[in-house]
């Protein structure tokens, strides 16, 4: 049943910069209490132009973070039963105005390798914001995507990875959420992302990555859903981003991956390395004094690392940022009107939402 929810204030920092770089400038959106497991940008709110941010946090909160009149602002649009891990934006409900957020985590409690996972759709109604939970899963649920992921059902899918090992795919039709198991795992899942990687068919595929180390391309074939590994690593491999540049992995062991798919397969190319767990990868032209788009990445260390490419064809990487505890979470995508192009957000332990920017 929708639940209507009141508009809580979060804590929020205006304007506050935090050390980033030389070249630099970093921006606090959002100081949350809790720590910030996973963010999401798109077009959520109707009364605020342009795309928005939406963080999820530790206590199950969804945090909506647009700009008005010259400043950043936030509120609690959601609160679930149990922490909310990731979360994605996108028109899934046909009859709603607008797009619909979303967010995959526990049940109830923090998150845990045996407790029941669920699925919450929120979104904005004439009345107010409304959530409610689509779907409920045997074990916490970590990843999510929204994309026409397939041809059975019209309009655009959920996708859900979990620690039940397995990729879910949701549709609603005539008010009835539908799911229907694509692809299970030799271990836990981390993220889903819906893209077009395969030229030569419709619609988008599928990108899952966990702890088995095996990232996997997933889509539906004439006779059910088929896939192939992406990437093979003796460690989890809990990231995963369809980027201009290629399908950017980021490992356990610190190790951030470039894949290709060409003729004969998928080929990669390392990178670099943190000193820890990577949870972040993304890519986008970010930084304009460098040429072509530019991959970026963050992890347990508390970094985010630039990585671009020389007039030799090798990888540089550079420290761009370092926050004060682990992050979780790095996108790149565009939100702030202020800045041409594409914006790093990143966010994680410290409970703090950062955008980083280049210096003119």
């Amino acid at each position: 049943m929708l639940s209507k929810l009141c508009l809580i204030v979060c804590s929020l920092s205006l304007a506050a910069t935090t050390v980033a770089a030389e070249g630099w400038r970093s921006e606090v959106l959002l100081q949350s209490e809790f720590g910030l497991n996973g963010v999401a940008i798109g077009d959520l709110d109707p009364d605020c132009p342009g795309n928005e941010v939406v963080a999820v946090n530790q206590a199950g909160q969804v945090c909506l973070v647009c700009r008005q009149a010259g400043e950043w602002e936030s509120q609690v649009i959601y609160q679930a039963t149990g922490e909310l891990l990731m979360c994605a934006i996108g028109d899934v409900d046909a009859a709603s105005p607008g797009n619909e957020l979303v967010a995959v985590g526990m049940l109830e409690g923090p998150e845990t390798s045996t407790g029941k996972g669920q699925a919450v759709m929120v979104s904005r109604q004439p009345e107010g914001w409304s959530g409610q939970q689509i779907f409920e899963d045997s074990h916490l649920l970590h990843g999510v995507a929204v994309g026409d992921v397939s041809d059975r059902f019209a309009g655009i899918e959920v996708v859900t990875a979990g620690f039940n090992h397995r990729v879910q795919v949701l549709s609603l039709a005539d008010g009835w959420w539908r799911h229907e198991t694509a692809y299970v795992a030799n271990d836990r899942l981390k993220i889903a992302v819906a893209a077009d990687i395969l030229a030569d068919r419709p619609g988008e595929e599928l990108l899952v990555t966990g702890m088995d180390g095996q990232p996997q391309l997933i889509w539906q074939g004439e006779l059910g859903w088929r896939h192939e590994a992406v990437y093979s690593a003796p460690n989890g491999q809990s990231r995963i981003a369809a980027t201009e540049l290629g399908v950017l992995i980021g490992g356990d062991g610190g190790k951030v991956t470039l894949a290709s798919r060409g003729p004969q397969g998928w080929s990669s190319d390392c990178l670099g390395r943190d000193i820890r767990k990577m949870r972040g990868v993304g890519a986008g032209d970010v930084d304009d004094r460098l040429d072509g788009p530019e991959a970026y990445a963050c992890g347990y260390s508390g970094r985010v690392t630039q990585f671009a490419r020389t007039d030799e064809g090798l990888w540089a990487s550079q420290v761009i940022f370092t926050d004060t505890d682990a992050l979780h979470h790095l996108l790149v995508g565009e939100f702030d009107r202020r800045h041409a192009g594409p914006e790093v957000l990143t966010c994680g332990r410290s409970g703090k939402l950062i955008v980083l920017y280049p210096e003119p």
